[in-house]
């Protein structure tokens, strides 16, 4: 038997729920990314002339190259089904929220746009840590298309949460200025 939307049986209802929601999170993946690539323009323009845009290996080898896999852990078998769960759930699923802080932990273990994870690379590497904070940026700025606020509101809104070494608050708040220009 199909029913008026071209599902086949009730037998599977539950399988297509699962697909339909699995759709929506691909969905929200799909807008997330084509956010980030618009934020990446803005972001390298307000940025134009100085050092973290203007050194060719910083730019390209590094922040161009995170961007281009920005969020790819998503996809992973420690994430995907977790974050499908938590921000779209099928009716009567049992939300794992064990699962879900693992997926997160693996999620900022694997992305060092995350300030809970930004000095996870090898501090001393000269620019590393500026592109992961310009990266942060991006993502927050890319984050804001879709929630109606800019990267330094959202800054402002958690900053005391939000915990970057003093030494690299003036690169963040160069940043947030060259976006406001």
């Amino acid at each position: 038997m199909i029913d008026k939307n071209g599902r086949s049986s009730m037998i599977t209802l539950a399988g297509f729920e699962y697909i339909e929601k699995t759709r929506e999170y691909l969905n929200y993946l799909e807008e997330h990314f084509k956010n980030i690539e618009r934020a990446f323009e803005e972001v390298v323009k307000a940025l134009d002339g100085t050092a973290i845009i203007s050194d060719d290996f910083a730019y390209w080898t590094m922040l161009h190259a995170d961007v281009q896999n920005h969020d790819l852990s998503k996809f992973s078998i420690e994430e995907f089904v977790a974050y499908r769960s938590k921000f779209y759930p099928v009716d009567n699923e049992n939300i794992d929220s064990l699962l879900f802080d693992g997926a997160w932990e693996n999620h900022k273990k694997m992305n060092n746009h995350h300030w809970e994870s930004i000095l996870n690379e090898e501090e001393g590497k000269d620019g590393l840590i500026e592109r992961n904070i310009v990266h942060m940026v991006i993502d927050w700025t890319a984050m804001g298309y879709k929630f109606g606020d800019t990267a330094y509101e959202y800054y402002m809104a958690n900053h005391e949460k939000i915990n970057i070494p003093d030494k690299f608050i003036p690169f963040l708040e160069d940043t947030f200025r060259g976006l406001r220009k």
